[in-house]
C-alpha cells in the first residue's frame, strides 16, 4: 500500500461526502473553537471536529496536528491525525507518518479525503485564514443528510468526479466507491458489474489502462 493507492481508493466517496457538506453549509461563515472542538457555520450548524493539520502559505508546507508543538493542541483534537500516523507507520506511508511535508507532495484536501475514506470522520472542512488553512475533520456521529438512492448517486457523481479530478485508475476508484456504499461489484478484466437477485443494476467497462469507457445503470 502506498499513498497514491490509498487516496485512489477513497477519493470518490470522500468527494461525495464533500458534496453533501457543501449542500448544507453553502456560503455560511465558519468558525472553530479549539477548546470545545466545535466547528460552526453561521448560526445554523455546529459539528464536533478535530484538527488534522495546517497548510502554511509562507513555506508552502503541511504540518500534522500531532506535530504542532507551538499550538499546544488538546490531545482530543488530534486523535484522527494520530490514527492516520499509526496507519502510515504500519503501511510505511511517509506522507501519513512524517510530521511535515511540502504542499507539492501532500495537501489538506487529499489528506482529508483519506481520513473520510478511512471512516475517521464524516467529511472535512478546509478552513482558510490569513497565513494558510486549517484542515478540520468533522467527527459528529450523525450528520443532517441522507442518501436514499446510493446507486443513482454513484452513477451521477462518478463521471463528474473523474472529469474534475486526476484519477489514475478509474476501475479501482469506482470499485471502492461502490464498496463504501455497501455494494459488492463483480470484477472481470475490463468491467465491474453490480447485480441484485439476478438483475444487473450497474455495468461499467474500462479500457486497458482502467479508464472508464461506459457506465450504464438500471435505476428503476
Amino acid at each position: 500500500m502506498d499513498y497514491n493507492t490509498l487516496l485512489n481508493q477513497h477519493l470518490c466517496f470522500a468527494f461525495d461526502r464533500q458534496l453533501l457538506l457543501a449542500d448544507l453549509v453553502e456560503d455560511l461563515d465558519w468558525g472553530y473553537d479549539v477548546s470545545t472542538g466545535l466547528l460552526t457555520f453561521g448560526d445554523r450548524y455546529e459539528f464536533q471536529a478535530e484538527i488534522l493539520g495546517t497548510e502554511a502559505d509562507g513555506d508552502s508546507s503541511w504540518l500534522w496536528s500531532w506535530a504542532n508543538e507551538m499550538s499546544s493542541l488538546p490531545p482530543e483534537r488530534t486523535q484522527a491525525a494520530l490514527e492516520l500516523k499509526r496507519l502510515g507507520e504500519r503501511e510505511e506511508i511517509p506522507e501519513l507518518s512524517d510530521a511535515r511535508h511540502s504542499l507539492s507532495v501532500v495537501n489538506g484536501h487529499a489528506l482529508g479525503m483519506i481520513a473520510v475514506g478511512q471512516k475517521l470522520g464524516q467529511a472535512y472542512y478546509h478552513g482558510p485564514h490569513a497565513q494558510g488553512a486549517v484542515l478540520l475533520l468533522i467527527v459528529e456521529p450523525e450528520m443532517p443528510w441522507s442518501v436514499d438512492h446510493s446507486l443513482q448517486r454513484i452513477t451521477a457523481n462518478f463521471p463528474q468526479i473523474i472529469a474534475q479530478m486526476e484519477i489514475a485508475d478509474h476501475k479501482n476508484a469506482l470499485f471502492h466507491y461502490l464498496q463504501h456504499y455497501g455494494l459488492e461489484p463483480k470484477v472481470s478484466a475490463q468491467a465491474l458489474v453490480v447485480e441484485e437477485e439476478g438483475q444487473e443494476l450497474l455495468h461499467a467497462t474500462f479500457d486497458e489502462l482502467n479508464r472508464l469507457q461506459e457506465l450504464k445503470a438500471s435505476l428503476s
